[in-house]
């Protein structure tokens, strides 16, 4: 279980030390790789597919079994959930100058603005003097949260610092809490803030970054036990947009582009998967995914994605989306095949 209370201060004194994005490292240009997804250039067939089968096979299965894409997209909506419940909304003049809004049709004439207010505090009420988040109605009974500092209208850049939770599988037990370990790695993002949302570009590294991955059947170790997870690489995503508050993350499909190792359950002398792929998820819906194959060959002088298709896994289903169309395909049964079962080509 992550200790948010840590990592939130590490985001915020990034956003307060950086008042634009000109103090980040350059994000990455995922836009190629974004076109690549939406316009697949090959034509596959059996040949290309016996050379590629078995590395989408073992690429899919690292990518599913260490759930690092939970990992990271859960440390973002955390972020997130830190941005919302430190930020007030209200209507910026109109007739409604000062009212509380949730968008703009609130605030006829003027605009419905959001405003970061950092280290407030109860005044008054039950809990006066504690420490309070702006956007918990809840947090100062017959009180009232503010004070502390304001950044209206937020833009800027942020630089999460996240110790992992490593693999003692305590982190589990209810009420636990433990302090961070730096022995179990990190992961450094870099993301902006237009307006208190978070902007469409997360990238980053880990670093050798240890985590747990719970069985199917349940969120603890028991049973069947825990999976011991690592990834050490770089990472950037795409958010598909800029993310106001109040978005749900875990519904959005998320453009991922990995490139570094993953371990899981890894015995002495093992080497880790290493994985320098480009692949689509959806938080809320784990049966799917989508991985670009790019078979673009330097040899004939094709640039890298000039020669990508895109093959997805979706429930029970696995098929290709190609320069042709779309069909269905198994890698089980090494073969593609039309909509009534037949084969259009194997391997």
């Amino acid at each position: 279980m992550r200790l948010f209370s840590s990592l939130a201060a590490i985001a915020f004194a990034g956003l307060l030390g950086s008042c634009d994005s000109k103090d980040l490292p350059t994000p990455p240009d995922l836009q190629p790789v974004l076109d690549a997804y939406e316009n697949p250039t090959a034509v596959v067939n059996g040949e290309i597919m016996g050379e590629v089968a078995d590395e989408i096979a073992e690429a899919a299965e690292e990518i599913e079994d260490s759930e690092i894409f939970e990992e990271i997209l859960d440390l973002i909506i955390e972020v997130q959930e830190e941005l919302e419940a430190s930020s007030t909304m209200t209507c910026s003049g109109g007739a409604n100058d000062g009212d509380a809004c949730t968008d703009d049709t609130a605030c006829p004439d003027g605009t419905c603005v959001t405003d970061l207010v950092l280290n407030a505090a109860c005044s008054g009420g039950d809990n006066d003097g504690d420490a309070c988040d702006v956007g918990d109605e809840t947090a100062c009974p017959n009180g009232t949260c503010g004070g502390g500092v304001t950044l209206p209208s937020p833009t800027g850049a942020v630089r999460i610092n996240f110790i992992c939770p490593g693999w003692d599988e305590s982190q589990f037990d209810e009420g636990n809490v433990a302090e961070p370990d730096s022995a179990n790695g990190t992961i450094d993002l870099f993301m902006t803030v237009d307006s208190g949302g978070i902007g469409r570009v997360v990238w980053g590294t880990a670093d050798r970054c240890l985590y747990l991955v719970p069985p199917p059947e349940g969120s603890n170790c028991e049973a069947a036990g825990c999976s011991e997870a690592s990834y050490d690489g770089g990472v950037a995503l795409d958010l598909g947009d800029s993310e106001p508050l109040g978005q749900d993350i875990a519904e959005l499909l998320v453009t991922f582009v990995l490139e570094g190792s993953i371990g899981l359950d890894l015995v002495d002398g093992e080497d880790p998967f290493r994985i320098d792929q480009s692949f689509r998820v959806k938080l809320a819906d784990e049966s799917g995914l989508e991985i670009l194959e790019d078979i673009s060959d330097p040899a004939l002088s094709q640039p890298p994605l000039s020669q990508t298709f895109n093959y997805f896994f979706a429930g029970a289903e696995q098929g290709i989306r190609d320069a042709n169309g779309e069909f269905r395909c198994s890698l089980e049964e090494s073969r593609c095949f039309d909509e009534n079962g037949n084969t259009l080509f194997d391997w």
